[in-house]
């Protein structure tokens, strides 16, 4: 399976974007670097090159027994993880600090390359991951765009990321950047920070995950609606609700027994799509259906079922 077919399994409607959807397995498409038939070459780096003849020398990397971090996607066939920063590995994604404290916090993340060979990713598609109930949700960022980086051996690179709780009243977009990151969104809990490549020479379907674990200390995150919806009216169990951009209704429902298997999603994924945040932040005692008139935000042309704390519901569009 491929990171495109991936995209479309994985990450679902519920992380559509503008852009090249992001999902585990995050690491661009883009082959550069890759010789072809009559190129002639000199070994260096750990890869060598015959006339006419590509092979190359995988790095020996040091992988830990277990992995404590999220298994990326299918292209990734190997994952490196170590808890201890310390660990005396050739790939590496290191944290400045294993805690950071919520509301408002910084934290470093560096990938040092010492395998002797250039490691091709993307810097724009990090991941950041949620750990519940020894379960990994992916949960940011949404799309990406989708250039080809080098990290050569010997070499760094750091994202800095701030997450910043301290308005969520407002809708919340779409966040990216290759050093400088803020997300917004998320609850205490145990998180982690990776990306994934390839080493030069190789296909991307071998590509290799770096991540690290981190823990935000704080409050779980409450899904509240967003601050531009009213309550239009209340019909026995139907709510209905509008933001103050419509041009799309959808409908919430309550379902006891779903004909599918419904995909379990957190507050941290939820409150990212704003149909769906909305939605489901007006469900209350008594109501069993909810219509939205909201912004047109592409939910998939067939009703998805999610499960949201414990109770699954039938999201669609309303065809009106």
């Amino acid at each position: 399976m491929n990171r495109r077919t991936v995209l479309a399994s994985v990450s679902s409607v519920l992380f559509a974007g503008c852009l090249t959807e992001s999902s585990p397995g995050g690491s661009s498409t883009n082959e550069p670097n890759t010789l072809t038939a009559g190129t002639t070459q000199t070994t260096q780096m750990g890869e060598t090159t015959t006339h006419g003849t590509t092979t190359t020398r995988s790095p020996n990397l040091q992988i830990p027994d277990e992995n404590h971090c999220p298994p990326f996607g299918d292209d990734e066939k190997q994952v490196i993880c170590y808890e201890n920063a310390d660990s005396e590995t050739n790939l590496l994604m290191t944290p400045s600090k294993a805690q950071a404290e919520l509301p408002e916090d910084t934290v470093s993340f560096t990938l040092s390359n010492e395998t002797g060979t250039t490691f091709t990713t993307n810097n724009y598609d990090w991941d950041v991951w949620k750990q519940v109930d020894s379960e990994w949700f992916y949960i940011a960022p949404r799309a990406v765009p989708e250039p080809a980086m080098m990290l050569k051996s010997g070499g760094s690179h750091t994202w800095t990321l701030t997450i910043d709780n301290t308005n969520l009243e407002d809708a919340i977009g779409t966040t990216g950047g290759t050093e400088e990151v803020t997300l917004a969104g998320l609850g205490g809990g145990i998180y982690a920070f990776g990306i994934s490549g390839w080493f030069q020479g190789q296909n991307y379907d071998a590509s290799v995950g770096v991540a690290t674990r981190f823990e935000l200390v704080g409050d779980s995150l409450s899904l509240t609606p967003t601050n531009d919806l009213t309550e239009v009216n209340r019909d026995g169990d139907e709510k209905h609700v509008r933001a103050s951009e419509t041009d799309v209704t959808y409908r919430a429902t309550r379902v006891e027994n779903p004909d599918e298997e419904p995909m379990r999603k957190l507050p941290e994924q939820v409150i990212r799509i704003t149909p769906i945040r909305n939605l489901l932040a007006s469900f209350e005692d008594g109501v069993s259906r909810v219509r939205l008139d909201g912004r047109n935000t592409y939910l998939g042309e067939t009703p998805q079922h999610i499960e949201y704390e414990g109770v699954t519901y039938r999201i669609e569009t309303v065809e009106e």
